[in-house]
């Protein structure tokens, strides 16, 4: 079985009833694999990993063509159903002294699968595993399970969730998703070393040449990167690797509802690391909401506009305004042959 099936099965039996929602296994295998989240294999991927759980008899699809999901390809069930579960009698256990470190974990681990990531895990430490040096987490995973994912559905088990176990205890930690940046030399900003970020590849690659030639010609330097889109709040905690160090993490994206959120999150994130706070580039937004070049968008309520635009600072209102209406700026707006007219509001970010 696949290590997506895998962790779609894990969902499956922990699930409180036997009909589930698709929509939650689909969200289950984006957590698990964020790739899935923009891939365009992605629902091709799941269709395959339920089709597993079919052939391994642990769910049933629709019997219906009325309820798939039709109006992509491959179909989706808009629901599978767990077989019941089988009534039988416990039998008493034989006493099993786990290490002090798992004593807690003994107890609450029920399930054969749960008995046996204790096992594992007790081998581990019993060969000295405690001492050994954290390393990512898949390259744990993979010498412990034999699957370099298999830690990644692990921990969202009642097993890592209830703090009986830990990834400290495995001596693994998560890695931060990369982003691609480039440091430009140029003058010192008195304002500190900034890393500006841009929400999409296309505008990264304007800011960047500009920031370039502005550099050249005398203006600050600074790191310019991608945020590779939804995946920046992870990605942000990557920032410490940069040389030189960022004194400051400036944004800039599109006025829109995800647009503002994912700075929002990245800004939380990076605050209980340790970073510096995720900051809009305000001179750009400004020269965004100057131009005017709104498009029509999805309209939301006021107070999720308000929620969403608060991280705008002095240009809350303007972002509220125009999400609560309907509109949206792309952030393509600001393009390369704008950025070499108005330079100047490059060098105030």
């Amino acid at each position: 079985m696949s290590s997506l099936a895998q962790n779609l099965a894990d969902h499956v039996l922990a699930a409180p009833r036997q009909k589930i929602d698709t929509e939650v296994l689909y969200a289950a295998a984006t957590a698990f694999d964020r790739s899935l989240a923009t891939a365009p294999t992605a629902r091709r991927e799941i269709r395959d990993a339920l089709d597993e759980l079919v052939t391994a008899g642990m769910v049933a699809f629709p019997v219906s063509s009325r309820h798939f999901d039709t109006r992509d390809v491959p179909p989706l069930p808009m629901w599978v159903r767990r077989p019941p579960r089988e009534q039988v009698t416990r039998q008493a256990k034989a006493a099993r002294v786990w290490p002090q470190s798992l004593e807690v974990a003994g107890r609450i681990a029920t399930r054969n699968d749960e008995i046996a990531l204790l096992e594992t895990v007790a081998a581990f430490l019993r060969d000295g595993g405690e001492s050994r040096p954290s390393v990512p987490m898949r390259e744990r995973s993979l010498e412990l399970f034999g699957d370099e994912k298999r830690l990644d559905g692990l921990v969202t088990t009642r097993m890592f969730t209830s703090g009986a176990l830990t990834l400290s205890l495995l001596r693994c930690h998560t890695v931060p998703i990369p982003f691609v940046s480039q440091w430009i030399p140029g003058t010192e900003d008195v304002k500190g070393v900034a890393l500006l970020i841009a929400e999409n590849h296309h505008t990264y690659a304007s800011l960047l040449e500009v920031t370039r030639q502005r550099a050249a010609a005398g203006g600050p330097g600074r790191h310019v990167g991608y945020g590779t889109g939804s995946q920046f709040p992870s990605a942000v905690l990557s920032v410490p690797l940069l040389s030189p160090l960022p004194d400051r993490i400036v944004y800039f994206g599109d006025v829109d509802l995800k647009g503002l959120q994912i700075p929002a999150a990245a800004s939380i994130a990076a605050t209980r690391a340790g970073l510096p706070a995720v900051v809009p580039a305000l001179p750009l937004y400004e020269v965004l909401f100057e131009l005017g070049c709104d498009r029509s968008a999805t309209q939301v309520t006021m107070a999720v506009a308000a929620e969403a635009s608060a991280w705008l600072g002095p240009l809350a209102q303007r972002g509220c305004d125009a999400l609560a209406s309907g509109v949206r700026y792309p952030q393509e707006a600001i393009g390369y042959d704008l950025l070499m007219i108005r330079g100047d509001v490059l060098d105030q970010v």
